[in-house]
């Protein structure tokens, strides 16, 4: 009684599949079918959320964090191989570049900074003194879903006073920002 039903089942099944005349679509080559396609160019704003450290730098990107200054507009370019995955992040607001690569899984990504255009940024606190802030790495993180990204970006800097010159700085302090962002692809 149980192999007629189960070969009662298998023909429904079948006779069901032909039926609909379709076979399902091969994956493109050289993508995974398990791996959500992040490739595209998104655009929107990040927002700053957390400061640690910084000295006089850090507590004025602590006055911003929930403020209109402290949001910056721009634009993600992500490229994807498989679960391989590169992203370039342009600032509409500093000009700042910073390309990261990483991976891709289903809906997410975790990428780490490989570069970035200003690995030295000057700083004039408001109390008169002069900072360097000198970039040590960035991660991003992110989701994707309906056609909008979103995530984390956290940023470390170390702060120097005295001169753009590598002999002639003093290490003041480290800087960590995060960053919350969203964007939509174009």
């Amino acid at each position: 009684m149980k192999s007629r039903f189960v070969l009662m089942a298998s023909l429904v099944a079948a006779a069901a599949g032909a039926a609909c005349g379709e076979t399902p679509a091969p994956a493109a080559p050289g993508t995974s079918p398990f791996v959500t396609q992040f490739s595209g160019l998104w655009s929107g704003s990040m927002q700053l959320t957390a400061v640690a450290g910084g000295e006089c730098v850090g507590a004025e990107f602590e006055e911003r964090r929930t403020t209109p200054s402290g949001a910056d507009q721009g634009t993600i370019t992500i490229t994807q191989a498989d679960s391989d995955v590169t992203a370039v992040i342009r600032s509409s607001t500093t000009g700042l570049t910073c390309t990261y690569n990483g991976n891709g899984s289903p809906l997410t990504y975790s990428l780490s900074a490989v570069e970035c255009n200003g690995g030295q940024i000057l700083h004039q606190c408001s109390n008169g003194q002069s900072r360097v802030l000198e970039l040590v790495g960035s991660t991003m993180t992110g989701t994707v879903a309906a056609g909008t990204t979103s995530g984390t970006v956290t940023t470390s800097y170390n702060v120097f006073a005295d001169s753009t010159l590598e002999l002639a700085r003093r290490p003041i302090a480290g800087l960590t920002l995060q960053h919350q962002f969203t964007a939509v692809r174009r």
